[in-house]
């Protein structure tokens, strides 16, 4: 080392210094990370877990599947064949439903008369929204009968429309069927997971159109 180099006096930085730089930009990375979470992978596909495994017919479908998606759009449809509970819906959301639904889940019973079907719905950031009971607004506002409860409604014909407490948005034929789901899912140990697969395998396009098109006749009566 040269005689200058020895010369010239050396920077200090005080300790509490480089601490505070560091917190800082982990605190910028964090926020970054959340946000890129957000917009990208911070939903987590639970509708099927709140479908009971009991149904004879179990299937979930992402609302962005090419191939998917069109067969179960008589099921939306049948349960607003006007058009105008989803306008409405819309309002309360403030967004579009195309923008927020993620994915559809269904089963159907072995009665023909038996289902759930459940909703998975990512709203913006601050949006607050209690879908079970403003999904029973849109139904009062329709003309419909309704009888309130915590997490939703009942409807005349016995149905219930509730918010699972992870979100999931669900019409049910019989609350029976879903008395159980209404909690947060039990999805296994998240950095390992053990339980049922929250995704399920993709249903074949043949039996989900079938599925899918007799259960969408049940809702055109039910909920025309």
């Amino acid at each position: 080392m040269n005689q200058a180099a020895l010369d010239r006096p050396a920077v200090r930085v005080p300790f509490r210094w480089v601490v505070g730089i560091a917190l800082g930009l982990a605190a910028i990375a964090f926020m970054g990370g959340r946000h890129i979470y957000q917009r990208q992978g911070g939903y987590r596909p639970l509708a099927l877990m709140h479908v009971p495994q009991t149904m004879r017919y179990r299937a979930r479908v992402e609302a962005h599947d090419p191939k998917r998606a069109p067969l179960i759009a008589p099921l939306l449809t049948a349960l607003d064949p006007q058009g105008r509970r989803a306008a409405e819906f819309q309002q309360k959301l403030g967004s579009p439903l195309r923008e927020v639904v993620r994915e559809v889940a269904f089963g159907a019973g072995g009665n023909p008369s038996d289902f759930v079907l459940v909703l998975g719905l990512q709203l913006k950031a601050g949006t607050r929204v209690e879908l079970g009971k403003a999904l029973c607004e849109v139904l009062a506002w329709d003309g419909m009968r309704v009888e309130a409860r915590d997490v939703g409604c009942l409807l005349p014909d016995g149905s219930l429309v509730a918010e699972a407490l992870d979100g999931m948005l669900l019409v049910a034929s019989r609350p029976e069927l879903v008395k159980d789901l209404l909690g947060r899912p039990d999805v296994g140990d998240r950095m390992g997971f053990s339980g049922p697969s929250v995704r399920g395998a993709a249903p074949p396009l043949e039996e989900l159109q079938r599925e899918a098109a007799a259960l969408s006749q049940t809702l055109a009566v039910k909920y025309r």
